[in-house]
């Protein structure tokens, strides 16, 4: 049986002195969505190959006129292609029987392989695909795993590969307790694969888990769950391995709040967490913070076996943004990245955190969005490439009204 061990930290609040700033940063529309076949929908972010090449899910459209005649989702690439062009290609368009929506950010392992899931499959309960590259520009799919919606969990939002290259990743709901968990795959042969449970959540210890997961050196399992905890708010925690097939649970911080009262801390993460090279925790929550807009937060560990949450930013609602459904990514000098689905005329923003010398942070708009061709609401986070250009995607607005792939430059 895997135990559980609270490790409930208190949390403290950085004062933001300075209002939030705005910076001369530009944005350029690499791909808009919604023609001829190539997705709509894109709420998943980026990800980056050693070549500067993006990947990525769109939730709807492709090739196949299924899944409520919406279209099941793509896989797609952009590559650099010079002079500030990018050439856009569908990787993968997914029929109802391999799975439909899928809201997952892409893995990529050591052979150029990809990894992801989708929501639902013959409207079944979710799938977990790879996508292998072969000659001519072809990519061969398989289906990994398909979720029953019962033990095995259903819904699932993405996987993550850890430095062996196995594959990790929760699902939101089913399991033993129907409260999500966390899960491995393990590859017995090129097509076969099974599914491992590491830890059912049972609400109290956490519920409905849907950010990624990351590791630590030691290979114990960082994550957040949506819900769960005394107050239905959401937690982070922590998975250590703890011999054979067992895995010890611990809560590293609970947020505060009950029901749908939101706590000064922040409530409900729909994202997961970051570390730094000190072993600090970053992450988001949808709401929560003084005005039930979201707040980014930092977890660090206390010295006596807990943590202490910090909330180093609360969102207003105004030109600063709101509702930060992604998570946050981190530069070398500690800067933090993000992105928010409010803020000015309700389109959403990128924003950046930075630490003055006094340890307070400030907030600075890289870019909000205006809600036509430039994209609206990004829902996914961003990645930096070696020039500190920051990359994502908004799920709507676009030349066609299907999201946008978008660059930042300037930040």
């Amino acid at each position: 049986m895997i135990g559980k061990r609270a490790l409930l930290g208190s949390f403290a609040f950085a004062v933001i002195a300075c209002g939030t700033l705005t910076w001369a940063a530009s944005e350029n529309v690499l791909h808009s969505f919604g023609s001829a076949g190539d997705g709509q929908a894109p709420f998943a972010g980026l990800t980056m190959d050693a070549n500067g090449n993006l990947y990525g899910t769109a939730s709807a459209g492709g090739s196949h006129d299924q899944c409520d005649g919406m279209g099941c989702g793509v896989v797609y690439r952009l590559m650099p292609a010079g002079g500030g062009n990018w050439n856009y290609g569908v990787l993968h368009s997914f029929t109802a029987n391999e799975g439909g929506n899928p809201y997952s950010t892409i893995a990529i392992d050591r052979s150029g392989a990809l990894y992801g899931t989708t929501l639902y499959y013959d409207l079944g309960c979710g799938t977990v695909f790879s996508l292998r590259p072969g000659s001519g520009g072809t990519w061969s799919a398989s289906t990994l795993h398909r979720f029953t919606c019962g033990d095995d969990g259903f819904s699932s939002y993405g996987v993550v590969l850890d430095s062996a290259g196995r594959l990790y990743g929760t699902a939101y709901a089913g399991g033993a307790n129907d409260h999500g968990l966390v899960f491995y795959l393990a590859q017995q042969s090129a097509l076969s694969w099974d599914e491992l449970v590491l830890h059912a959540f049972d609400g109290t210890d956490g519920g409905s888990p849907v950010g990624n997961l990351i590791f630590d050196a030691a290979g114990n399992i960082y994550g957040t769950t949506y819900e769960g905890a005394p107050g239905l708010t959401g937690l982070v925690f922590k998975l250590s391995p703890g011999g054979g097939a067992g895995w010890q649970e611990s809560v590293l911080y609970a947020f505060q709040g009950t029901g749908f009262t939101a706590g000064p801390d922040g409530v409900n993460p729909v994202a997961g967490v970051v570390a730094d090279a000190q072993g600090n925790l970053y992450g988001t929550c949808d709401y929560g913070g003084p005005a039930n807009l979201g707040a980014v937060y930092e977890l660090s560990p206390n010295g006596s076996g807990g943590w202490t949450e910090t909330v180093l930013y609360a969102f207003r609602g105004g030109s600063d943004g709101g509702h930060p459904y992604a998570g946050v990514i981190l530069d070398q000098q500690g800067n933090l990245y993000g992105t928010t689905q409010g803020g000015a005329g309700s389109n959403g923003t990128v924003y950046k955190l930075t630490r003055g010398s006094n340890g307070k942070w400030t907030e600075a708009i890289l870019y909000a969005f205006q809600g036509g061709a430039d994209g609206s609401t990004p829902y996914g986070g961003l990645v930096m490439d070696s020039s500190g250009n920051l990359y994502g995607t908004t799920a709507f607005g676009g030349e066609y009204g299907g999201g946008v792939v978008f660059e930042i430059q300037g930040q």
